[in-house]
């Protein structure tokens, strides 16, 4: 029914910039711990410093170059029957979900009508009790994506009719 190809830049809800001002001070307490090295003795804190610094620079940094090649290799097709997410070089379904599987859609989007479209609930930025990242069974911050999502959709007014021609509910959030 439409295939559309991901435009090669990044739409930052509200969830992204909370994301993103939180991975900036994990990367700046990580430098904390890795200057200060040198001054401790015990070798196990040496090793959790660079831990925590390789992993604040990935999520600060390389998650998003990660995100931008997956991004480029990506296109995604809407059927009668359902939603795919396939690379566009060899046309390899990558994930699916059947059209009866879709219990909401959300629209994020700005003015321009550039964003996001979720399938299903979209991840809470700060989780559940029961899910894994929670430490102590508290709440975390949490960084995984949207499991089906499309990702850096131009013109997604052009995108709504389509599901709404297939008896879907779509919730529309404006940024």
């Amino acid at each position: 029914m439409k295939e559309i190809l991901p435009r090669k830049s990044f739409f930052f809800n509200m969830t992204e910039k909370i994301r993103i001002v939180f991975s900036c001070f994990y990367l700046a307490v990580s430098v904390l711990f890795l200057t200060n090295i040198r001054n401790s003795e015990f070798v196990l804190f040496s090793l959790i410093a660079i831990f925590l610094f390789c992993s604040a620079l990935y999520i600060t940094f390389f998650r998003w170059i990660v995100r931008y090649f997956r991004l480029r290799n990506y296109y995604y097709v809407i059927t009668s029957q359902r939603i795919i997410i396939a690379t566009k070089e060899s046309g390899k379904i990558i994930k699916y979900k059947k059209i009866e599987e879709i219990n909401q859609i959300n629209d994020e989007m700005n003015t321009k009508f550039f964003g996001n479209i979720i399938f299903g609930e979209p991840e809470n930025i700060f989780g559940k009790n029961n899910e894994p990242f929670s430490f102590f069974g508290k709440r975390g911050m949490n960084f995984s994506e949207d499991k089906y999502a499309f990702t850096s959709v131009d013109n997604i007014n052009e995108i709504i009719p389509v599901f709404e021609k297939l008896g879907l509910k779509v919730s529309k959030t404006f940024y």
